[in-house]
């Protein structure tokens, strides 16, 4: 398990998330599973009566580590919009779009 998605996992604990974040990062059923035992035997969550949560160590840990999981590349958080993509213009040249060609106003 890496650093990444133990702090993943962590997060999603922590602040009752939903399990789609960790599946959004191409992390299965079963590997969520394992994750979440590896985390018990590392002392950094506790199961107790249908919950689990955090152990001191587990927020210690997450605190520390929750910057591996901020992601700076722009590029792989923000989709390009080509549809909407222009020409490139001359600096006195004025563009004016037909109004049912904007998509953004359906």
């Amino acid at each position: 398990m890496t650093t990444k998605n133990k702090v993943l996992l962590l997060r999603v604990i922590h602040e009752d998330g939903d399990i789609k974040l960790l599946r959004h990062h191409n992390i299965s059923f079963r590997e969520i599973g394992e994750m979440v035992e590896a985390s018990v035997e590392e002392g950094l969550l506790t199961n107790t009566d249908d919950m689990i949560i955090l152990t001191d160590q587990g927020k210690e840990f997450l605190d520390k580590n929750i910057g591996t999981i901020k992601e700076r590349d722009k590029s792989k958080w923000i989709e390009l919009d080509l549809k909407n993509k222009i020409r490139k213009i001359d600096r006195d040249e004025v563009f004016l779009p037909a109004q049912n060609a904007l998509s953004f106003l359906k």
